[in-house]
């Protein structure tokens, strides 16, 4: 069911049910806020996010105000500028200001909003409240000084992870993001999933591969399809001349929603691996006979499989498509004539997509006549 509300003058609809600020961004009002977050459960912690609503004696969340039919909203007005500016005057009076040297920088929520409300340095002066550095695994690192205990993080590990790995703890001033009994993160239930980076407004999550790689607005963004496996999710690489930085999940997605996987959002340096093979390659005796190379060859004793880090080009040489694909199909038939259907096999991948693995399964039992099939979904 929809209804109608008014927002700074603007009739809009929505569903019934909907917050006043999902209400708003679907319809391109933006609102303020630092602890909400679409995925998410609401929190109502940074109260950014307040409006003014006709009939109510004081301005409200609207990350948690559930919208009601004919109601009129003022996102925008003098008294909320100025609460909005003692918030984030309170949240930078234990936030570094080193916006300069921040990797962070230009993808802050906190940043982006310091400027918007005209705020430089806080009022209230400076005090770390948390000054905890952690770089226990490869992957992300912990920076608890850029922390502004948004609980974005809890709440995506609790909500959308269900790792449950980390939580708020300690009252007021000492209040921190912490694993159980705040040991080591390895001996959480943390799987490594990057989700709680992805989500964070500030520098408190940050990868590692991105670490003083490179600025914000120095960075390309290519969206794409994760190939680790046939799901389908939506990402998104960050790239800095031409190679990848990190990977988020692009959002917007039926399939995936925002988030990935720990394969997906860390598994892609092989993209830049020298040991990567980027064209196909023949056996140096299928070549000769080919009379694609002029020096005949003969396998070794020693099988290639068993050297220690092999060279390709020491028993393969490297050809085009057409003449690789050529041949593949000129073998697999003779092989099919001489010894029946049966004698071969197809094994395929999971890190095709669901209609490339449909097809090639459609070929071998059709085409071929057998079904010697095997699939490496095992990640």
């Amino acid at each position: 069911m929809m209804i109608k509300l008014k927002v700074d003058g603007q009739t809009i609809q929505t569903e019934q049910g909907q917050s006043v600020i999902e209400a708003a961004h679907e319809n391109g009002i933006e609102i303020p806020h630092l602890c909400y977050h679409e995925e998410l459960s609401v929190s109502g912690g940074c109260r950014l996010c307040l409006v003014e609503v006709e009939g109510m004696s004081r301005p409200t969340a609207s990350c948690g105000l559930i919208c009601r039919e004919g109601m009129v909203v003022r996102t925008q007005s003098e008294q909320l500028y100025q609460m909005r500016r003692e918030i984030l005057d309170l949240v930078l009076s234990t936030h570094p200001l080193d916006c300069v040297t921040c990797d962070k920088a230009g993808n802050c929520s906190l940043q982006k909003y310091a400027y918007e409300y005209d705020i430089s340095r806080s009022s209230l002066g400076f005090s770390a409240a948390r000054t905890l550095y952690q770089d226990d695994n490869p992957f992300f690192i912990r920076d608890h000084q850029y922390c502004i205990l948004c609980s974005r993080c809890v709440r995506v590990c609790s909500e959308v992870v269900g790792a449950n790995a980390i939580e708020i703890t300690g009252r007021g001033y000492d209040s921190h993001v912490a694993t159980p009994f705040d040991g080591p993160l390895i001996d959480s239930t943390c799987v490594y999933c990057g989700s709680c980076v992805q989500v964070c407004p500030t520098a408190a999550l940050m990868p590692v591969a991105r670490m003083g790689r490179g600025r914000e607005w120095e960075l390309d963004r290519v969206e794409t399809v994760c190939g680790y496996c046939g799901v389908g999710c939506h990402i998104e690489y960050a790239l800095k001349d031409g190679r990848i930085l990190y990977a988020d999940g692009a959002g917007g997605s039926a399939v995936n929603g925002e988030f990935l996987c720990s394969k997906g959002r860390y598994g892609w340096d092989f993209a830049g691996s020298r040991d990567r093979l980027t064209r196909p390659l023949i056996r140096r005796d299928v070549a000769y006979e080919l009379g694609l190379v002029d020096e005949a060859w003969e396998m070794p004793q020693v099988s290639p499989l068993a050297v220690r880090k092999p060279q390709a080009s020491d028993s393969f040489v490297e050809t085009d498509w057409d003449t690789a694909l050529d041949l593949v199909a000129e073998r697999l038939a003779d092989t099919v004539k001489a010894h029946g259907a049966d004698s071969v096999m197809g094994l395929t991948s999971a890190r095709c997509t669901n209609e490339e693995n449909y097809i090639f399964q459609k070929f071998m039992r059709a085409a071929v006549g057998t079904n010697n099939l095997d699939h490496c979904a095992r990640l």
